[in-house]
């Protein structure tokens, strides 16, 4: 577990080396100030889960740094150090968020124990408020389905989601791997700690290693103070790190290194550090094959492959189709229209290449679309039915072009918006931008 982070304020120069020293020895990380300017630049550069600061402080008193600092830190735990002749301000401080306070001459082991009390005290209100997020997550977490294959799979999900080991999540692209890597983690005993999603093909690789593990201030330019990485945000909880077969293979080693030894280090650091989580991985992609290639090191997926969760595509489970498009439809605002006969079927004799996120925009298609409240089949604008990619004089071409002038046309249909030309055309950001690249596509 890291350091609790102490600032501690007092213009007693002698009392203030004497407090570092002693919380120094107890496994705290000091900074110290003399004054309220002193501290100020300092708790905009670092993060503190504790102050100590003296009441009477020159120029700028403690109650007035003291409502700088919920400002700036209002997580932060703030004890104030008082004279018998300042009791009633120290009680005053109290109304500004201070979490108690000490009258001179105090008791060291008495300072210590309120430090305690008070870190105590931001924890529980960490937890009520990550508690706060997952009710509400959990009211819009659903995952449905009641075919047999999809029970299976659910099945194996909560027999392994209270266990420590990773699991790979693999599936196409729009089953529902999110969901599933969700349920790993709220149907397990770490539901009140952090849910932390990476998406390891959205950001460029130079990028992705400073995101997942942080970096110290100074590390490159622009780095103008430490910055907690995804990995320490997850700890307690699940790291899900998405599109898997993305990762850039000079990340692999790093992660893997973490897998088995829980320990990191931030960009520009050279301090290990260690935290404990749950790893989850997802892929729509062959990741046996991303192997055999090359592309992905066969030690980190074995050692990420402890589980396998493979999400059926929607065309093996299509009794769940009506129970998806009742539920979409009921988060709708037209909630009250209602698919014909021949719409129906023909949804459930669709192949769904782009599953149940195809059909998600589907349902919302054939209820924006409809004049009544009657969905008909040609409200639907199913994928078959819609104009082919290139006309007829263009249909004998390689497949590298046919795929250009499909991915132009869906840029230009979603009007070049990166993320959602990615969602609708079942690939990564990262992916995309190859693509864009290589075919030589301009806006």
């Amino acid at each position: 577990m890291a350091a609790v982070k102490l600032l501690v304020v007092d213009d007693e120069k002698d009392l203030l080396e004497l407090l570092v020293k002693r919380l120094k020895r107890k496994g705290y990380d000091v900074d110290s100030a003399e004054n309220a300017e002193m501290a100020l630049p300092l708790l905009k550069e670092r993060y503190y889960d504790v102050a100590v600061y003296d009441i009477r402080l020159p120029i700028v008193d403690g109650i007035t740094l003291l409502k700088e600092t919920k400002k700036i830190q209002p997580e932060m735990e703030v004890l104030m150090l008082t004279g018998h002749g300042t009791i009633e301000t120290a009680i005053e401080a109290m109304k500004f968020g201070a979490f108690d306070y000490l009258t001179k001459p105090y008791n060291l082991s008495e300072l210590e124990l309120t430090i305690a009390k008070a870190m105590e005290n931001k924890i529980l209100k960490e937890k009520n408020e990550s508690f706060k997020k997952i009710i509400k997550q959990q009211n819009q977490f659903h995952i449905i389905g009641q075919s047999p294959k999809f029970k299976d799979v659910l099945e194996l999900t909560k027999r392994v989601s209270d266990s420590d080991v990773p699991v790979v999540i693999e599936g196409e692209s729009g089953t529902g791997k999110e969901l599933f890597a969700k349920a790993l983690h709220y149907w397990s005993s770490r539901a009140d700690e952090p849910f932390v999603a990476v998406n390891s093909g959205a950001l460029p690789e130079q990028l992705l290693e400073s995101e997942l593990f942080g970096y110290i201030k100074g590390a490159f330019t622009g780095a103008n103070q430490d910055k907690k990485g995804l990995v320490e945000a997850a700890n307690g909880g699940t790291l899900f790190l998405d599109e898997l077969g993305e990762m850039p293979l000079s990340l692999q080693v790093k992660l893997l290194r973490f897998l088995e030894s829980g320990e990191f280090r931030r960009v520009g650091d050279v301090r290990e550090r260690r935290v404990k989580v749950r790893v989850v991985a997802a892929t729509n992609r062959d990741m046996n094959k991303e192997v055999a290639d090359g592309h992905f090191r066969e030690d980190l997926y074995y050692r990420l492959n402890v589980v396998k969760i493979t999400v059926p595509p929607l065309r093996e489970r299509k009794e769940d189709i009506p129970l998806l498009i009742n539920y979409f439809s009921s988060q709708a605002k037209q909630h009250e229209k209602i698919f014909s006969e021949d719409a129906m079927k023909k949804l459930q004799s669709y192949s769904f290449p782009g599953n149940v996120r195809e059909l998600h925009h589907l349902v919302e298609r054939g209820l924006l679309l409809s004049r009544g409240n009657i969905i008909e089949e040609e409200d639907l604008l199913l994928s078959h039915q819609r104009k082919n990619v290139s006309d007829e004089e263009n249909l004998l071409c390689t497949l590298d072009e046919l795929e250009k002038v499909h991915i132009e046309k869906v840029l230009k249909e979603v009007h070049w918006n990166k993320t959602k030309a990615a969602e609708v055309l079942g690939i990564s950001v990262r992916n995309l931008y190859r693509k864009i690249e290589l075919y030589s596509l301009i806006q």
